[in-house]
């Protein structure tokens, strides 16, 4: 399995709770992918992290390759991108605990 963690800035904490996350929970499951949770930085209410689960990388790929071609996507993350001022994300490889 990888994980993608994310971490994303907004320009305000209140387009944080704006955001349409239950919409891309409905799409990410619809496409096999699990988002494992996330939460906010206790220090700073516009910084948000959450950690997505794929089968492996051909997973990753083939499911980044259906969501950029989903209409509802596409449309989540135009509204997204308005209020984010940036995101940054690490692929973590897992392993066995």
């Amino acid at each position: 399995m990888i994980y993608k963690l994310y971490k994303m800035k907004f320009k305000t904490a209140d387009a944080v709770s704006n955001s349409e996350y239950n919409e891309f929970d409905v799409l990410y499951k619809k496409y096999g992918v699990k988002l494992v949770g996330g939460g906010y930085n206790a220090k700073d209410h516009q910084e948000i992290y959450f950690i997505s689960v794929y089968n492996d990388e051909n997973h990753y790929k083939e499911t980044t390759q259906k969501l950029q071609s989903d209409p509802k996507y596409i449309e989540l993350t135009k509204k997204l991108e308005e209020s984010r001022e940036d995101v940054q994300v690490k692929t973590l490889e897992g392993f066995d605990i």
